[in-house]
Order: C-alpha cells, then structure tokens, then sequence
C-alpha cells in the first residue's frame, strides 16, 4: 500500500503550536514494494521509527518533495504516514483520534500533525481538532532559504513566559484569525496573521526570514508568518499579487507557489 500525507506549515499568525495549514507537498510512503522513485529508509527516518513503534513490520521505502528542516512539517508528516501505515496492516483501518494523539505525542506537538491528517487548515488542542475551509482565493507562496533550522534547538531558546499583556493580545489574534479564515474576512486575516510569542525571538536569529515577512505584507500579502520554526516563511496571496509578492522577497531564498491540500492523509 501507499500512504500519502501533506506537508504543513505551523504557527499561523498568533496560532502558535495549534493552527497551522496542510500543503500541496505530498510525502509518499510505500509498504513492501517502492512505487515511483521511493527509495528504502533507514531504520532511524521518522517514519520508519514510527511505524515500528507502532508494530508495523516489513520494509519502507518513501519519495517526498518536502524539504527538510525548513518548516513544512517534514517529520510530521512522516511520522503520521509510518503510524498510519501501521494501523491499516494491523487492523485495515485508521482511527484518526488516535492518529493525532500518537503522531502528536512523538512529534512533540500536535499543530502539524493535525494538518496533515485532516487537511485544509486546522486548529488544535491536541485533544481535538476543527478543520476550517481556507478561503479559495488564497493560495500559499513560500520563501525558502538555503539554511535549516532545528525545531528542537530553537523551541529551547523560547521564553518560558510572557507578560499577561502578550498572552492577551495573542489570544485576541489568534481568535479573530480563525474566525476570520472561516468568514473568508481577508482584511481581518491580514490584521491578526502577526505574533509575538515566538517569531521575534525566532527572527532575531533569522533576520532574512524577517525581512521575507515584513515584505510579503508590503506587497499586498493577505497574511504572512514564519513557518514553523523557520527559516522558510509562507504567506497567503491570492492571485493578482502573487508576482508582486514573489519579486519582494529577499534573494537569499527562492519561492515556490504552492496550493492548500485540501484533504489530508489518503491511502492507495
């Protein structure tokens, strides 16, 4: 069998570690026998890793075009595929609670996870999770650096508090954001999609990541944010300024236009 599952970009806005959306980056994971261009993994990939914890058994061999350690969910979206695949062999079928709990508790957090299970744009607690429709004017470009990042060392260097100030505003954005992406209010997208929890921390390390974000908006962006941990940078276009945005961002990086995976994990 094959297990498809898409990449995802975290942290929209003030969502930070809870929405995030899923992208048209499939990785591809195949039970057995390759399909394509899989090749076969090694035995610490995180698929692999998963889907042994999870009692699958026999070899993987997977093709993606996510790149690693740039903020699109790569280890999310294997881990989800490895414990899925092991849940079809074992019991022909997927529980999806129990998908984002497993996935989530070995990727650390859940937002990522959540989109790539579910699709479209996703909100999360862990426990539970809303799907929203993105409104289908927006498409997704990203700007993506030659550096990498790591999730783990750079959530380490996040404050472990914030003043009552910050957490109020966070949860204001946060909340108008959603609500704002489930009205299809792009004016109200492009108000709430800023935070600062986690990018200005982030950013201080990543200024070219800054400066994607800030000239993304500049160029008529409805919404821009540091995806993930980063260096990558996504942001909501639609159509018409999508060249504009594409020709301000910064040269260190490349950009690529990439569509809302409007569903999550399938199965072949």
């Amino acid at each position: 069998m094959r297990v498809t599952v898409p990449a995802s970009s975290a942290n929209i806005g003030a969502g930070f570690d809870c929405l995030a959306v899923a992208l048209d980056l499939p990785f591809h994971l195949d039970v057995d026998e390759p399909r394509g261009s899989s090749v076969e993994l090694d035995p610490q990939h995180p698929a692999a890793a998963a889907f042994a914890q999870a009692g699958g058994s026999g070899a993987l061999f997977a093709e993606t075009s996510i790149p690693p350690g740039k903020g699109f969910g790569f280890s999310g979206s294997a881990r989800v595929a490895g414990l899925a695949a092991a849940s079809l062999q074992q019991s022909g079928s997927i529980h999806f609670p129990d998908l984002l709990k497993l996935s989530g508790k070995l990727e650390g957090h859940y937002d990522n996870v959540a989109a790539s299970i579910y699709g479209s744009v996703t909100a999360t607690t862990g426990n539970s999770v809303v799907r929203l429709k993105c409104p289908s004017q927006l498409e997704v470009l990203v700007w993506i650096p030659d550096s990498k990042t790591s999730t783990n060392a750079s959530r380490r260097h996040l404050p472990s508090s914030v003043s009552l100030e910050v957490a109020t505003r966070a949860l204001a954005r946060s909340s108008v954001l959603v609500a704002a992406i489930a009205s299809s209010d792009l004016a109200a997208i492009r108000e709430c999609c800023r935070d600062d929890l986690h990018q200005p921390t982030r950013l201080a390390t990543q200024p070219d990541s800054g400066l994607a974000i800030e000239s993304a908006l500049e160029s008529g962006a409805c919404g821009a944010w540091l995806s993930g941990s980063g260096p990558a940078v996504a942001a909501f276009v639609e159509q018409d300024h999508v060249d504009s945005v594409r020709e301000a961002f910064p040269s260190s990086g490349h950009s690529k236009l990439l569509k809302v995976a409007q569903h999550g994990i399938s199965v072949s």
